[in-house]
């Protein structure tokens, strides 16, 4: 029961990232579509292309107009948002990570979201909408406003994890070398996604002007209930929680209903989110200069032969010009690093 548990919990991203109906639901069932893939032949990449086949059948339901078909549709988009939550989890589990697989499973994501869009706008325009009006609200109710909400909660969750985790020189190296070791033949298929990939990137970078995070979250910094509220908050404008919704009005036969939740109460949502997240910098600030100070003080100290704290020596030695003892300095360094 332990291992099971232990593979569950390496499979997932900190929880204070992870989206809520993803642990609820999603997680769960990726667990056990992965758990069986541990250790066979088959890849995160095959699991990535099982979710796009997935994704793409289901909007190619969706395009025929008539419910019933709707109804698989929205079995089969839900069932491309499990596999894709495999992948990752396979991936972690097995730690058979890549800069490419990532950039498939983002591709793979985009051109599911895309074509689910165009589906519903072929296949089910409502009564009273005239053409130009319901592409409209195709395009900046589905494909404009998900991508621009997706993308908050991505890049937020990306700097936060740049932020806590930090890569050894050694595992930096290795993933160079495996890098040259791609053929040329492997390269020239890549390049489509990798720039589709860029692409998509260079479209981010408005959204990460409003929801930077700084380069470095200490420990005391990184448990702030501010930061935590803001994570949480960010998290109900991802995928899994878009891909929730849309089964559910898909479902009902209403995804023009959908399409109006994104673009007006999903929009709000992301401005009221974007002030909490302005003044929660202003705190993480404060506390990093705190922080800062603190240091900076500490450093200043100098100990004296009681093992007292002696300011007076610390202004002589500082008005002398001497070095600072250097030895205590350096074993002040290896007690803050260890």
């Amino acid at each position: 029961m332990g291992t099971l548990r232990d593979d569950y919990r390496k499979g997932l991203k900190p929880l204070v990232v992870e989206e809520w109906v993803d642990l609820l639901i999603y997680r769960p069932l990726g667990f056990i579509v992965a758990l069986p893939l541990k250790h066979s032949r088959i890849t995160p990449n095959m699991v990535t292309i099982a979710s796009a086949a997935a994704g793409l059948l289901g909007a190619a339901a969706m395009a025929v107009g008539r419910y019933d078909w709707l109804i698989w549709g929205a079995v089969l988009y839900a069932l491309s948002n499990v596999l894709d939550c495999s992948d990752g989890q396979l991936a972690r589990m097995t730690s058979k990570f890549s800069r490419y697989g990532r950039i498939y499973d983002g591709v793979a994501d985009y051109v599911v979201g895309l074509s689910t869009f165009i589906a519903i706008g072929i296949g089910w325009r409502p009564e009273g909408y005239p053409l130009l009006g319901w592409w409209a609200l195709v395009i900046f109710g589905g494909i404009v406003a998900t991508t621009y909400q997706g993308m908050h909660l991505n890049h937020v969750r990306h700097a936060y994890l740049k932020a806590i985790e930090h890569t050894d020189r050694e595992h930096s190296t290795r993933r160079r070398k495996k890098k040259r070791q791609k053929s040329r033949m492997m390269m020239i298929f890549y390049l489509p996604f990798y720039y589709l990939y860029r692409f998509y990137l260079w479209v981010e970078r408005a959204v990460r002007r409003q929801v930077r995070l700084p380069l470095e979250l200490p420990e005391e910094v990184r448990h702030l209930p501010s930061l935590r509220l803001v994570l949480v908050l960010w998290t109900f404008t991802g995928k899994g929680t878009h891909v929730t919704l849309l089964t559910i009005f898909l479902l009902i036969g209403r995804p023009e209903q959908y399409l109006w939740f994104c673009l007006i109460p999903g929009m709000l949502w992301v401005l009221a989110v974007n002030l909490v997240h302005l003044n929660t910098l202003r705190i993480l600030n404060r506390k990093l200069e705190s922080l800062k100070d603190e240091s900076t003080d500490s450093g200043r100290r100098s100990v004296g032969s009681d093992g007292g704290s002696d300011h007076r020596n610390a202004q002589n030695v500082a008005a002398s010009g001497r070095p600072a003892n250097l030895e205590l300095d350096a074993t002040g360094s290896q007690k803050q690093r260890d």
